[in-house]
């Protein structure tokens, strides 16, 4: 006598082993993938542009520099004439342009060149004014060290000539320089002021104008 053994759980049983197998083999797939990481390497991100600013100590390594100085002039050692026209105070200005270069330590050196104009009264016995004008181009440098309160070393080299209505003075031009020091303030950004002191010289042949300038001065960067 032969036994039969119904075959329904079993077929019924076959669908849900199914899916659960399928739901492992998913569920393995998946944390095999979730484990592989894939890393991207490229170039770091570049630095943020500096702050043109004097108050931040990220200050641009080279800027372009535009200055004027005005100031009055103190003869040293005026040359004498006969007729007795000889030179008094005057007054001038300076126009400079140069590149403003960023030291370590605070430090600011700027090449730079230049005009310079100087006007001397000058009175004879009569009473007759025979004025002078003293011009001059140049090249140079300053150096500067600070933030806030900067003081300024400079000097000057090139080529000077003066200029007068006296027929006892011919006007002739010759070798000039100057030397000096100033005192500048930056607290505004792109802009600095402040106030020089300098010995100048133009040996204009036969004379050697010397004098001393006082003034102020400001600049702007770019």
């Amino acid at each position: 006598m032969r036994l039969s053994i119904p075959l329904c759980p079993v077929r019924r049983a076959l669908p849900v082993l199914t899916a659960s197998l399928i739901a492992c083999a998913a569920a393995t797939v998946s944390s095999t993938a979730s484990a592989q990481r894939v890393y991207v390497y490229g170039p770091a991100p570049a630095p943020p542009p500096p702050r043109y600013y004097y108050y931040d100590d990220r200050e641009p390594p080279y800027a372009f520099v535009l200055a004027a100085d005005f100031e009055g002039a103190i003869p040293v050692n005026a040359p004498q004439f006969g007729d007795g026209n000889n030179i008094n105070g005057g007054a001038g200005f300076k126009i400079r342009a140069g590149e403003q270069i960023r030291l370590q330590g605070g430090l600011r050196f700027t090449p730079e060149v230049g005009y310079g104009f100087e006007h001397l009264f000058a009175q004879d016995d009569n009473g007759d004014q025979w004025d002078w004008d003293l011009h001059r181009v140049f090249v140079g440098a300053r150096l500067s060290v600070g933030h806030f309160v900067v003081p300024v070393v400079y000097g000057h080299v090139g080529y000077g000539w003066q200029v007068s209505g006296d027929p006892n003075a011919p006007s002739n031009g010759g070798f000039s320089f100057d030397v000096g020091g100033a005192l500048d303030l930056h607290v505004i950004p792109h802009f600095s002021v402040g106030a020089h002191i300098e010995y100048a010289e133009i040996d204009a042949q036969p004379y050697a104008f010397e004098w001393i300038a006082l003034g102020v001065h400001g600049a702007i960067l770019f």
